[in-house]
């Protein structure tokens, strides 16, 4: 699968890299900085990605790894270009978190998206009369209504995309959570059972008969962003705020949370019937 870079993801990569190259040296940050006479901070934010990487920095750090490949190195200080290259995304700082700023970032480059779904429809499959319902129900800001109709619209686009794939699992309550008019909630379910007939996106039911399931407690999505091992982003939902892992940690506790969708994925109903699933729902909403 192949798919144009996110200045994001080219910053994962490059900094993900250089940690390694740390490590596989086994020098401590603070070895490294003692070095090169930098502060053990700045090191960290490097690292971390909590600040810039100067292309000098990157270089100075290349050459204390012994990388001093041309090919290497040019392909490096690419991707730290890369990563300071404006985004759609960007115009949205100041008005939503940065953490799901950069979660936009993040799934506009991935290859796969695995989500499950407690409580609500997917933003990915959401209708914007949908969108705008949850939002005035929430918050009654019809601003920000707007601004989330947009977004969606623009992460929406890479459903069309057709080496892209999406496998959705929707708790059979979030076809009975009906949050607009009747109108526009049959609209929406059909625009699921529509988006489900995509080859490149799956749609399963987890239906109240499957009883408990372990780790179908909270929604999740797991974004693959490369055909590289554990190259994962994980989100988890929660009441005060989602929670983003984004480290090498959390690519551990994504690959956890793969094992979990795996179990709900086998728990749900094939995917050949959910548009009959929906149809019904629908036929006993007159």
């Amino acid at each position: 699968m192949t798919r144009a870079r996110s200045p994001l993801v080219s910053q994962r990569r490059v900094l993900a890299a250089i940690r390694e190259a740390r490590e596989s040296l086994s020098l401590t940050q603070r070895e490294v900085a003692e070095a090169l006479d930098w502060s053990v901070s700045k090191i960290i934010r490097i690292e971390n990605g909590s600040v810039g990487l100067s292309i000098t920095d990157l270089k100075a750090l290349l050459l204390h790894y012994g990388i001093t490949d041309r090919d290497r190195v040019e392909n490096y200080v690419r991707l730290v270009k890369e990563g300071r290259q404006p985004a759609w995304w960007d115009e949205y700082r100041r008005v939503f978190t940065p953490d799901f700023v950069k979660f936009l970032g993040l799934e506009s480059a991935a290859v796969t998206v695995r989500l499950y779904q407690l409580h609500l429809v997917p933003g990915l499959l959401q209708t914007a009369a949908y969108t705008r319902a949850l939002i005035m129900g929430s918050v009654g800001d019809a601003e920000l209504a707007d601004r989330q109709i947009k977004v969606r619209r623009i992460r929406q686009a890479r459903l069309d995309e057709p080496e892209l794939e999406h496998n959705f699992i929707l708790d059979e309550s979030v076809l009975h959570r009906r949050v607009t008019d009747l109108h526009n909630w049959r609209e929406q379910l059909q625009q699921i059972t529509q988006r489900s007939r995509q080859p490149n996106v799956t749609v399963r039911i987890l239906p109240y008969s499957a009883g408990w399931v372990e780790g179908m407690q909270s929604s999740f999505t797991i974004l693959k962003l490369s055909e590289q091992v554990n190259d994962l982003h994980l989100t988890i939902e929660r009441p005060d705020g989602d929670q983003h892992f984004d480290d090498a940690a959390g690519a551990d506790r994504a690959v956890e949370f793969g094992k979990i969708f795996t179990r709900l994925e086998t728990a749900a109903l094939p995917a050949s019937e959910t548009p009959g699933i929906i149809d019904e729902s629908l036929r006993s909403r007159h």
